[in-house]
């Protein structure tokens, strides 16, 4: 009894340490799962991030399962390396505490059919393992590389994605097994505890029964559990009740069906194996994405393995491929040499995975461009090459096409901006003159005339106002085409810019005799925030063009609201005269680019064409639309819309008029003309001089410097484009390097140049105003008072 006893206590301990040991094992599983999920996870994370600390998170990841690998594998060996195995679960994250009864439990119950069986769907998971280091590997080499296109690594997530499907049926699979064998032991425990516990409680019955019952009881279990075993259920063993033969023979009996479930078990293992080998196979020969990826396995130079992908690309069937002697032999001439080193390379261990591009001789004769990537594989012992294959063909053809078009494009812009600089170019080379004609005819004019005389200037006059406006138009439509006319968004007052625009047209209109006049309607806000520099130039292009072709009568300007809220106001201007009108079929096309109502327009009252398209896409620029009414001989009217926002909280304050009262005059202002042309120089000096300043003068950047340092001016007005050194570094110079209070001398930019941002170049170099050539000396004083007091 004292035995049976002893017998019970160590049985319950050996089966609590087994419990433990299972309970281990189950976690360890879970972490195992839990590790190659998060892996995959990170991975895919970085294929979208390209943020390197998710795939090290990866890799960190990764060497869970890869030291639960490790330990398994030594296990597996005759004579393992506990050091080894130990070193593997501690990296799989096993508790130290509890990895030698893991090792334990795995080596006293390999051959049990649960625990050989999870350790085989644990096997097939290093497969996976592998290919999801492969996969990880690619994934990373694409992100890294600055040539990889998103669709190749899309193509690489879509694989791991697949590969994390498998891995999820199979850690299904490994956790059911598992979970059954845990199950089995309990039961096998509580079978033995019970049978121990009843062999102690009925001992005293059974040392009553005769020697021939418990000789029938050892036989009936022998033949009980070889009904069992003829049932393929090796789960029993016999029982052994005593030490004598009847024992020794159930012993006997036992650990014959041990052997033969441990062989059973092996050919299992064997027959999987060879299952998992051609399920690869099979797999690899079923692959084909829908960007026609080929997947093929070569044994040296020899093809092995092709799927149906590899066949549509090289054009030949299977049996054909298969039966080449060397793929070498598809491949032109010229590229044979350099794959076969890097097949070299790969086979002797130089190079474990490549990847690269060839071209290949289709069965049609025609050569292809492919890509590939070749992994090192191990096959029972022979290393084998799996090759990724892509036909790239229609993607080099497109990546030229687009090379093409790139240096079209490039040629187009090229072209595009001489275009432009050569307008610039002519635009200043114009406006010099003009602005020598268009000056000194006005200070010719103020002179005493012959009316003859007076007749001829004025003629000249017109001449080169008509000039200026056809520069102007032709500029501006050039920088709409271009798309390089800016819309500001500025607090303005409207009745301010109509005002100046009823003013400057007067002088115009009272030349030929008519009136012009401008009406505000009721309710229209007067602070606005919009572009007023482009509603001051449509309101001139529409009036100017009504004085043009009036005769007689008058020119009127009227202003009022469509629809207003607290915030916004739409508001329609309109500009009607009563002169010439246009035929009705010509309506549609007013608007068009170099368009006039008839071909004596232009003949008899100039101008290009281009003004009412410049209003036109001026208005659109803002959002607004323009439209148009008139009849033959009676007049016209144009009119536009625009919606502007109300300036609830104005800052602006009341601007000074400098052209009247007593601060228009300013005595003995000393002035530095910086200008290179003769004829500029000329007439700035003669127009100064008339308004009684004195004026020294300079031909460049470099004199004007010296100047500066050796006399003091009260302002400097300064061409842009001169030879040494032009206005812009002059500027520059005289704010960064001059002292105080040389270096605050107030500095207006006078010249030819009115391409886009000229005027905020000029600001942002340093200048204090700018007025373009030719100018209007009326403009050129009120500039300069406004800077001057400004000062």
């Amino acid at each position: 009894m004292a035995l049976l006893i002893a017998v019970e206590l160590f049985t319950l301990t050996f089966m609590v340490h087994t419990l433990s040991s299972t309970r281990a094992l189950v976690g360890a599983e879970g972490l195992w799962s839990k590790a190659e999920k998060d892996a995959v996870y990170s991975l895919t994370k970085y294929g979208y991030t390209h943020n390197e600390k998710d795939y090290q998170q990866y890799l960190k990841l990764l060497a869970v399962p890869v030291g639960d690998s490790k330990a398994r594998n030594e296990l597996t060996k005759p004579n393992p390396n506990l050091d080894t195995v130990r070193e593997g679960f501690t990296e799989g994250r096993i508790n130290p505490d509890d990895i030698d009864g893991c090792i334990k439990l795995l080596t006293r119950f390999h051959s049990i059919s649960y625990i050989s069986n999870a350790t085989s769907i644990w096997s097939r998971g290093d497969y996976y393992l592998g290919v999801l280091q492969y996969l990880g590997n690619r994934l990373h080499i694409q992100v890294s590389s600055e040539q990889t296109s998103a669709d190749k690594i899309n193509e690489t997530q879509e694989e791991i994605y697949m590969l994390n499907e498998k891995l999820t049926g199979l850690e299904d699979e490994f956790s059911f097994t598992l979970g059954e064998g845990s199950r089995w032991i309990e039961r096998l425990i509580l079978k033995i505890l019970f049978s121990i516990a009843v062999t102690v409680e009925f001992t005293g019955l059974f040392l009553t029964i005769s020697v021939s019952r418990a000789i029938s009881k050892g036989i009936n279990e022998i033949i009980t559990v070889s009904g069992k075993i003829a049932k393929a259920d090796f789960n029993e063993r016999a029982r052994v009740f005593s030490g004598d033969e009847i024992g020794l023979l159930a012993g006997s009996f036992n650990k014959m069906i041990d052997d033969l479930q441990k062989k059973i078990g092996e050919e299992k293992m064997a027959e999987q194996a060879l299952r998992n080998q051609k399920d690869l196979y099979e797999t690899l020969l079923k692959t084909e994405s829908e960007m026609g990826e080929g997947v093929s396995i070569t044994e040296g130079q020899k093809i092995m393995y092709v799927n149906d992908a590899v066949c549509n690309i090289y054009g030949y069937s299977r049996e054909e491929i298969l039966a080449l002697e060397s793929f070498l032999t598809i491949v032109p001439r010229e590229e044979r040499s350099g794959l076969a080193e890097r097949l070299r390379q790969r086979m002797t261990g130089e190079r474990e995975q490549s990847a690269g591009e060839t071209k290949i001789i289709r069965k049609d004769g025609k050569i292809i461009d492919i890509e590939y990537t070749v992994r090192n594989i191990n096959v029972d012992g022979r290393m084998q090459m799996l090759s990724i294959i892509r036909d790239v063909t229609a993607k080099r053809q497109a990546d030229e096409q687009l090379r093409s078009e790139k240096q079209r494009a490039e040629s187009a812009e090229i072209a595009k901006k001489v275009g432009e600089q050569f307008l610039a170019n002519m635009s200043h080379e114009i406006r010099t003159p003009m602005n020598a004609i268009v000056g000194f005819t006005d200070i010719i004019m103020k002179t005493p005339l012959t009316d003859e005389q007076r007749k001829y200037l004025e003629a000249i006059k017109m001449s080169g106002d008509n000039l200026l406006v056809i520069i102007n138009d032709i500029l501006d439509f050039s920088r709409m085409r271009s798309g390089r006319i800016p819309i500001e968004r500025r607090e303005f007052v409207l009745s301010r810019v109509i005002s100046a625009c009823v003013q400057l047209m007067t002088p115009k209109a009272q030349e030929k005799k008519i009136t012009i006049s401008s009406e505000i309607g009721k309710g229209v806000p007067d602070n606005l925030i919009g572009d007023p520099t482009r509603l001051n130039q449509m309101m001139l292009n529409l009036t100017a063009n009504a004085i043009k072709f009036t005769s007689v009568g008058e020119v009127s300007i009227n202003v009022k609201v469509l629809s207003k809220n607290k915030d916004y106001a739409e508001l329609e201007f309109k500009v009607s005269d009563t002169g010439i009108g246009i035929p009705g079929e010509k309506l549609s096309t007013i608007f068009e680019a170099f368009t006039q109502a008839n071909s004596d327009t232009a003949r008899r009252y100039g101008g290009t064409g281009l003004g009412l398209t410049i209003v036109k896409q001026l208005a659109e620029l803002q959002g607004g639309s323009v439209s148009v009414a008139s009849e033959v001989g009676k007049g016209s009217e144009f009119s536009f819309r625009i919606k502007y926002k109300i300036n609830n909280a104005p800052t602006l304050q009341k601007e000074v008029n400098y052209s009247n009262g007593v601060e228009k005059h300013i005595d003995e202002l000393k002035v530095l003309l910086v200008e290179d042309n003769m004829m500029n120089q000329l007439l700035a000096k003669k127009v100064l001089e008339d308004w009684g300043w004195k004026i020294d003068v300079v031909e460049n950047g470099v004199e004007a410097l010296d100047k500066l340092q050796a006399k003091d001016f009260d302002i400097i007005l300064m061409d842009i484009q001169m030879p040494e050194m032009d206005g812009y570094e002059t500027t520059r110079k005289i704010r960064d390097d001059m002292p105080a209070p040389k270096c605050n001398v107030p500095i207006m930019a006078m010249t030819a140049h009115v391409m886009p941002n000229e005027e905020e170049k000029c600001y942002s170099a340093g200048m204090n105003g700018y007025i373009s050539k030719p100018f209007d000396t009326k403009v050129l004083y009120e500039k300069i008072a406004s800077i001057v007091h400004k000062q």
